[in-house]
């Protein structure tokens, strides 16, 4: 499932550390929906999230402390696969927050004004060709348990298909797919643009991706679903289908 929330904004600018106040009122919205139940939910310890989002602006322009953008409005695309009922849940509670102000920073408040299904694509195919959404990227980590320490790998990296690759397997082994389908996964191509993003205060190496990969149609279609890789529910690692490669 997908759908889109357009929202009008007091001034066209935000911190570029910006996704803590989608962050912020992703939370607000599920605190104040089914008596406060989903955000228990969705953010209880350190619950994987089956949902990711971008924001889309018009002409973006990025400083070291600001993220401005033509126009007083920006949209939060969300994408979710909807095995648990996640896309209904996460409309309803921000159904319940239309034209409801929400503080950013400094005065600045948005407003939630319109709701909207979008289309959805169906992979049947066992081969597709996905590049990062408008404005989002993917964040490849590798996390040392020993040392507790993240390394963040971009396109720049040597060897950075085969990290990706791992990433996607990882992904799927721990959404519940088979080894079967996790051994399936194959990266064919992969170019991109490393980009740096500021995110709760830590900048972090991410790539805006275009990339083809091969595996069973039930995991691509979960990939496009979900998003991939790391920091998926915090408006990293959404991607769209470019082309599909079809069975038969």
């Amino acid at each position: 499932m997908r759908f889109k929330l357009d929202f009008i904004i007091d001034r066209s600018e935000l911190n570029a550390d910006y996704r803590r106040y989608i962050l912020s009122f992703i939370k607000n919205a599920l605190s104040q929906s089914v008596n406060g139940d989903l955000l228990e939910r969705y953010y209880k310890d350190t619950n994987t999230k089956d949902f990711s989002w971008t924001m889309i602006v018009s002409n973006p322009r990025f400083t070291k402390e600001k993220f401005q953008f033509a126009d007083n409005k920006f949209s939060l695309v969300f994408s979710t696969d909807d095995r648990k009922q996640t896309g209904m849940y996460l409309m309803l509670a921000f159904l319940n927050q239309k034209n409801k102000r929400y503080p950013a920073e400094e005065g600045n408040y948005f407003t939630l004004k319109n709701i909207v299904q979008l289309d959805q694509k169906e992979i049947r195919g066992t081969t597709a060709r996905f590049v990062s959404m408008p404005g989002s990227s993917v964040v490849v980590r590798e996390h040392d348990r020993e040392t507790n320490r993240d390394t963040y790998y971009s396109c720049e990296d040597e060897g950075y298909a085969d990290k990706l690759e791992q990433a996607l397997k990882t992904q799927a082994e721990m959404a519940g797919f088979s080894e079967e389908t996790v051994q399936s996964i194959k990266l064919h191509s992969v170019t991109g643009r490393k980009i740096v993003v500021k995110h709760y205060g830590v900048y972090l190496d991410a790539t805006i991706v275009d990339f083809t990969v091969s595996g069973k149609n039930e995991i691509l279609q979960y990939f496009y679903q979900n998003a991939i890789c790391s920091r998926r529910s915090s408006g990293f690692g959404m991607i769209d289908v470019v082309d599909i490669v079809e069975e038969g």
